[in-house]
């Protein structure tokens, strides 16, 4: 009998347990997601002109000079004109510093170390450097959530984020910043991924889209009171304690979250997962039967005595064909899914109007797609949803490039809204799909190496978002944004297999079982019609 038989036949699929489970875990990807765009706020563009030499620091960023050069082509009264903001005249720079427009933002990290002009590509670089962070993180908790289990890791997680999240709120310099920024971007896969892997491990298979739907609802509601509380709060070290500081309430965890019993199982530690199993058991109103762990039909459990188990690693993801063509096909999926993601998160005044309500709003249009993923991925499949997101997303951002200028802002407004949902959508799917393909000895792993490379596409969108873009235009980010996903959409059509409904397999054999009899179908079917075609 497979272990999902026998646990969810007496467990329930998704029982009250399993509930309070999973809101437990999905709690702290609320602080993980005002984090990871937290950047947003706290280098804030903030307008700025050169100071004159006989300015002190407390000058007005409105003033009368005619060492300012006003912005070309202005039609407005001089005292409204823009300041060009990187020089007193053409052939000079601002050698006395800068003047800042502190109407709007009391204080940012822009102007604390001043980056601006010339040195404006570190905006784009500190926020790369927490993506640089989650690739380590994904890499190593990939590792340690198999090896030590999950629950471990996702407590070292949430102490590493509140430790760094506090002090980047002190540090004076930008390097320390980043590096504190790097270590909380680390601790990001130990929480949301772990989180995702343990909700999908606690419910059944039909009830599985729970896990990166809801997740998916929690990580929105961070953007959105990120989005309420940098409204209110101007200063961006006052913001990083009020999303740092109420995380400290999660050190409860310890005593109240358990270890993920099917890691357990997979561990051979039977009776540790039978006292978690016999509470839920407990909980959800139901029994299970004694030393269940007898009636489950897993290849590993009788060469337990004859020999040391074997331990996996990241080769076990390419060393058999029917891995290796989901491992490719998810290496490519998860970092275009990322790039797209972050940057039309990070990039949300593409809508107009306030700063702060086009942020929030933009989290906002992302729960109905995450509620429609909800409601249809176990009945139309997830391959329909995740391919036609990818190309839903392609559509609306290539066709941008063919409206006139003067078409109507609520257009341009419409195709942001439904490109941010559907790949929203896709960040749901994919987080869905990917631990689905993958056996439990390597779920973890696999799930860590997708996070990993993830991170080279949210990295390239620091730079295209927050640095070419304000060069060149938003064309930069449309094309390379519409291409990409339209190509993952094909690759899901042709390398991803349909998962819903089907029980998590639990060994490699399982996946290359299923996967060779469908490659010698269609290699008998090719010499078919190759006899037919050429008969001797």
């Amino acid at each position: 009998m497979k272990f999902d038989e026998l646990l969810f036949t007496n467990l329930g699929e998704f029982g009250r347990y399993q509930k309070i489970q999973f809101i437990l875990v999905c709690l702290p990807i609320i602080f993980v997601s005002m984090h990871a765009l937290s950047w947003t706020f706290s280098a804030a563009s903030v307008p700025h002109r050169c100071r004159l030499p006989n300015e002190g620091l407390d000058a007005s960023y409105w003033t009368q000079s005619d060492l300012l050069i006003i912005a070309e082509n202005c039609t407005e009264k001089k005292g409204r004109c823009r300041y060009q903001e990187c020089q007193l005249r053409n052939d000079s720079t601002c050698r006395f510093g800068y003047v800042y427009d502190l109407s709007e933002i009391k204080y940012s990290a822009i102007n604390r170390w001043q980056i601006v002009c010339e040195w404006s590509v570190l905006k784009a670089f500190i926020q790369s450097t927490y993506y640089i962070g989650q690739m380590g993180g994904s890499l190593l908790f990939g590792f340690l959530g198999d090896r030590i289990g999950r629950k471990k890791v996702f407590f070292i997680a949430i102490i590493m984020l509140i430790i760094s999240g506090v002090l980047m709120a002190v540090v004076p310099y930008w390097t320390a910043f980043a590096l504190l920024r790097a270590a909380v971007g680390f601790a990001h896969p130990g929480i949301f991924v772990i989180a995702v892997v343990i909700g999908m491990e606690l419910v059944g298979p039909s009830k599985r889209k729970v896990a990166s739907v809801i997740s998916g609802i929690f990580f929105s509601f961070g953007q959105i009171i990120l989005g309420c509380l940098a409204y209110f709060i101007r200063d961006y070290r006052y913001l990083q304690l009020a999303i740092s500081l109420p995380a400290l309430i999660f050190m409860c965890y310890w005593w109240i979250v358990p270890e993920s019993a099917r890691w357990l199982v997979a561990q051979h530690k039977y009776e540790e997962a039978d006292k978690i199993l016999q509470r839920a058991a407990k909980i959800n109103g139901a029994r299970l039967p004694e030393k269940w762990w007898d009636q489950i039909d897993y290849p590993e459990k009788t060469a337990q005595n004859r020999s040391p188990q074997r331990k996996y690693n990241y080769l076990d993801l390419i060393r058999t064909p029917g891995i290796r063509t989901r491992t490719f096909a998810c290496l490519f999926l998860w970092p275009v899914v990322s790039m797209i993601y972050y940057g039309v998160s990070m990039k949300t005044d593409f809508l107009g109007g306030d700063f702060y309500g086009t942020f929030i709003i933009g989290g906002i249009a992302e729960i109905p797609a995450l509620l429609l993923i909800f409601a249809f991925i176990d009945k139309i499949g997830r391959k329909p949803l995740f391919a036609g997101g990818y190309f839903l997303a392609a559509l609306c951002m290539l066709s941008n490039l063919l409206l006139p200028a003067e078409v109507h802002w609520i257009i341009s407004v419409l195709q942001f809204l439904v490109a941010k949902a559907s790949i929203t959508g896709c960040y749901a799917v994919i987080y869905t799909v990917t631990p689905e393909l993958y056996p439990t000895v390597i779920r973890n792993l696999a799930m860590g190496c997708c996070s990993m490379v993830a991170r080279i596409g949210a990295n390239l969108s620091c730079y295209i978002v927050m640095w070419i873009v304000e060069r060149f235009g938003a064309w930069a980010m449309i094309i390379p944004f519409g291409s990409l996903s339209l190509v993952a959409g094909l690759v899901v059509i042709f390398c991803i297999p349909e998962t819903m409904g089907k029980p998590l397999p639990e060994t490699i054999e399982e996946i290359e079982y299923n996967f060779r009899p469908a490659n010698e179908e269609l290699l008998t079917l090719s010499n078919a019609s190759k006899k037919k075609n050429n008969p001797e």
